[in-house]
Parts: structure tokens; C-alpha cells; sequence
């Protein structure tokens, strides 16, 4: 709901394109600069703790957000700044939060316990813009900002509950050294180092497609924030959809012939919706859109994690997060430019087309990933 509140705020108070991109670099910026070290901080710590913080973080930012837009005294850079804010809270979560999901499940469950954690994702991805789309024109965007800080209480309290097994204690010394290491297994592992690549092509030229959503909804198809909220969320229906198929058939299919395939569909799906010429087709295409991008992340997360070791884990995931999103301000900067130069249209057919180049690439000369179970 935040997401969805807070881009059509921005796009209100600016109509800037360019804006768009700016909001979603801010929120991701930080993650260049510390999810590599938060890695490290997870293989140290209890991955809990760091969340119980992170959590708190986040809410206190949604309040301050509501009070702002409540007020009426809310202004573009009082949501860039609170943008900035989360992302440096993202950026310490990430790397813990999906570390710690091998520690509950087990390895050899990992797949369906990923694909759930997905399910319960992007249920709330359905349900958010949807509502959100709905809420607003009732109680504006502050409606939006208050129900989400007030959700991050159940969180809080849920993760007081929850005892994962204490973390190995094996990342011990400098910060520094601790990450080359890091650095230096994933280079040496041909199918980690293919699947990572993977993720930073489809962060920077993919997945920022949503920067400009409310460009497509507005101004293309003349939905408004009803309609943007229904985009948004036929997203996550498709996502949903393939998450919950992962989890009861997920174990059926070699994981490196599945990461491909996904890497593959989400691009021509993605293309397909840059050229709707109607908002139905725009809707279905982003179902499609949703669940190859959900079969590429829910397998490559399980890849690395089954791949690394317990006491490298959380610098793993951090690259993942780095790169999942760490590049998104350069894929939002990217994104947003070139929807200023040639249109909301071609920005994502470019990325699109990017995607299926570099998911065909990776197809014909790494053999061991197709060949990964």
C-alpha cells in the first residue's frame, strides 16, 4: 500500500518522470553501500535481532510519512529523504531476512519454504495496491502510510516468537577480509556467478518496469489510481500463482533448467506488456510478467542458498540483495531517463529486450546450470 501511495504522491506533486526514478533510487541507493557489510553482519549475529531493528525502523519511518501527508505539509524531498531512510533499514534486512529462512526449514525443504515466504509476499502485493487504489480517494495517500506503520506492530511481535538457530560465529575478524572472502567463493562458483549475474541484468533493466507504472496508468490507459493499483497487483496475482505451483511441484524440475526458463519468460512478457495497446491486455501481460519473474527469484534464492556454505550464508545473500536491489536506483535512473527521451513504452521494450538477450546468453554457455539440480 505504501509503495503504491507513495509513487502516486510523488508523481502528483511533480508529474516528473524523472522524479519517479529519483523516489525509487532513493529507496534502493542505500543497499549499494550496505547490504555487503549487513551480510556480514548476519553471519555474526542473530539474523533475529538484526530484524527486530530493522522492523522497528521501517515503522517509525511509515509514521512520520502519515504524519507528514496528514499534516498537509508533505513535499517531494520529505519523501525522498523518508525513502532513503527505509532503504538504509532495507538494505541491514535483507541479507538476514533470507538467511535466517534455511535456519527454520532446513535444506532440504528449502524450495517450498522459499516459495511460501513468496506466497505470503505476494498476497500482500495483490492486496496492497489493490486496497490502496481503493483507499485513497476515501482517506488520500496518508490512509495508506498509517495503516502500514500500524501492521509493523504484528511484526514485531510475531518475530519475538520465532527461535532460529544461533548463527555459526565462524565470520569472525575484519569486516573487510570477511567480504572479499565472500566475494571470492561466488566468483569461483561457475553457476552462483552465472545465477548472480543473471539477477543484476534483470534488477537494472527489468524490474524497474514499475517506476513507470503510474505513467501507464495515468496517462496511457486513463485508469487512474484504481487502475494502478489493479496493474500493481495482477503482478503479484501472477507471481502468487507460480510461487504457490513451486511449492507443491517445485521439486519435480532441476532448479538450474528452471531458473533459465523464468529468466526467459518474465523478458517476453515484459515486452509484451510495453506494446499493449489496451489495459486488459496491459493486466494479463503483467500476470505473466509476475509468475517468470517469481520462478527466476524464488529458484535462484534457493540455488545460493543451498550452494553457499552455513558460515558464508548471509555475505551470499547479501550479494543477492546487492545486486536483486542494489541496482534498482540504476535501473529506476535508467528506466526514468529514457521514458523522458523516447517514451514510457520503449524504456521497458529495451529493458525487456536486454533481459531475453542476457537469459539466452547465459542458456548456451553455462551447461552446468541447466544441468543443476
Amino acid at each position: 500500500m505504501q509503495q503504491a501511495a507513495q509513487a502516486l504522491l510523488v508523481y502528483e506533486l511533480t508529474h516528473s518522470m524523472l522524479a519517479l526514478g529519483l523516489l525509487g533510487a532513493c529507496s534502493t541507493l542505500p543497499i549499494l553501500v550496505l547490504t555487503l557489510p549487513a551480510g556480514v553482519l548476519a553471519d555474526r549475529i542473530s539474523k533475529r535481532n538484526i530484524l527486530l531493528v530493522t522492523q522497528t525502523l521501517a515503522m517509525v519511518q511509515a509514521f512520520v510519512l502519515a504524519i507528514l501527508t496528514f499534516s498537509g505539509v508533505v513535499q517531494v524531498w520529505h519523501v525522498m529523504l523518508l525513502a532513503l531512510f527505509l532503504g538504509v533499514a532495507n538494505s541491514l534486512d535483507m541479507p538476514a531476512r533470507h538467511a535466517m529462512v534455511v535456519e527454520l526449514a532446513g535444506r532440504d525443504d528449502l524450495l517450498n519454504a522459499v516459495s511460501i515466504n513468496s506466497s505470503a509476499f505476494n498476497a500482500a502485493r495483490i492486496v496492497g495496491p489493490a486496497a490502496a487504489g481503493m483507499l485513497i480517494p476515501v482517506t488520500g495517500m496518508a490512509g495508506c502510510f498509517l495503516i502500514n506503520a500500524l501492521t509493523f506492530l504484528a511484526l514485531i511481535f510475531a518475530l519475538v516468537g520465532i527461535r532460529p538457530k544461533q548463527p555459526s560465529g565462524e565470520a569472525r575478524g575484519p569486516m573487510l577480509p570477511q567480504i572479499r572472502d565472500g566475494l571470492s567463493w561466488a566468483k569461483g562458483q561457475p553457476i552462483a556467478r552465472t545465477v548472480l549475474a543473471m539477477i543484476a541484468v534483470s534488477s537494472i533493466f527489468a524490474m524497474s518496469y514499475g517506476t513507470l507504472l503510474p505513467v501507464f496508468a495515468l496517462d496511457i490507459f486513463h485508469a487512474g489510481p484504481r487502475g494502478y493499483g489493479f496493474l500493481m497487483s495482477s503482478y503479484a496475482v501472477g507471481a502468487l500463482a507460480s510461487a504457490l505451483t513451486l511449492t507443491a511441484f517445485g521439486h519435480r524440475w532441476r532448479p538450474g533448467s528452471l531458473v533459465t526458463r523464468g529468466a526467459l519468460f518474465f523478458p517476453v512478457a515484459l515486452f509484451c506488456f510495453s506494446v499493449s495497446p489496451v489495459y486488459g491486455l496491459a493486466i494479463g501481460s503483467l500476470f505473466l510478467t509476475g509468475a517468470g519473474m517469481m520462478v527466476f527469484n524464488a529458484v535462484a534464492n534457493t540455488m545460493l542458498q543451498k550452494l553457499s556454505p552455513d558460515a558464508m550464508r548471509g555475505r551470499v545473500m547479501s550479494m543477492r540483495t546487492l545486486l536483486f536491489a542494489g541496482m534498482m536506483p540504476i535501473g529506476s535512473l535508467q528506466m526514468g531517463a529514457i521514458g523522458e527521451w523516447l517514451g514510457p513504452r520503449a524504456a521497458v521494450g529495451i529493458g525487456a529486450a536486454v533481459c531475453m538477450i542476457a537469459a539466452l546468453t547465459a542458456w548456451r554457455l553455462v551447461p552446468a546450470l541447466r544441468r543443476s539440480d
